[in-house]
């Protein structure tokens, strides 16, 4: 890829990754619950569906589950599943009062494996991220060029990109958290990353594949 066109389209996978949705909603609690260095280690887990997913498009198969009915809403009513389930547990949840040391420290009991397959699961039954991967990707090739070296080049920055935002999004997070320290007022914040998980599991819902 050349790389004045790469300074093109980094930006844009930026954006794109920076773009509100249920893994960086997910970044955001977990940067309020543990912090960002600790939320940033479970972006691990969105980043690795990622590749499964962008490897998927590269041989064909995203194209198949998009043109298909059938299993496009396998993997859509999978992702409506469970970030309505993410969405009930959070709403649900215990409210921890944390003071500066122990948000800094996180001491949150859940594990970096928790919260990491956590981020997997959320990426990995959201064909929309298939969509991006089938549909979008291929409109930045230069088809003149191997298209191969291209198409890892993106999905490299494009990883990136997902890093950067999921930092920004914890990071977010812990600054909502600071302001937040009593039971009530975190009762009220679960309630609220509540209501947005369930919110977007209506909006995975609705979505066609157009």
């Amino acid at each position: 890829m050349d790389w004045q066109i790469w300074f093109v389209t980094a930006p844009f996978l930026l954006l794109l990754a920076l773009s509100p949705g249920p893994n960086n909603f997910t970044a955001m609690y977990n940067g309020m619950q543990v912090g960002p260095q600790k939320a940033i280690i479970a972006v691990l887990g969105r980043n690795v569906a990622f590749v499964i997913l962008m490897t998927v498009s590269a041989l064909g198969l995203g194209a198949v589950i998009v043109t298909s009915a059938f299993w496009f809403n396998i993997v859509k009513w999978l992702g409506v599943i469970y970030l309505l389930y993410i969405g009930i547990k959070t709403w649900r949840s215990a409210a921890v009062a944390l003071d500066q040391h122990e948000l800094e420290n996180g001491v949150i009991s859940r594990g970096h494996f928790s919260r990491i397959r956590q981020e997997f699961l959320i990426a990995i039954s959201n064909p929309k991220a298939i969509l991006i991967f089938t549909a979008i990707f291929p409109q930045l090739l230069d088809l003149s060029l191997p298209v191969a070296p291209q198409f890892f080049m993106i999905g490299v920055t494009f990883i990136i990109c997902e890093f950067i935002s999921g930092y920004v999004y914890a990071v977010s997070g812990k600054q909502i958290r600071r302001l937040i320290k009593s039971q009530k007022g975190m009762i009220k914040l679960n309630k609220s990353m509540g209501s947005v998980f369930m919110f977007a599991s209506i909006l995975l819902a609705s979505s066609s594949r157009s």
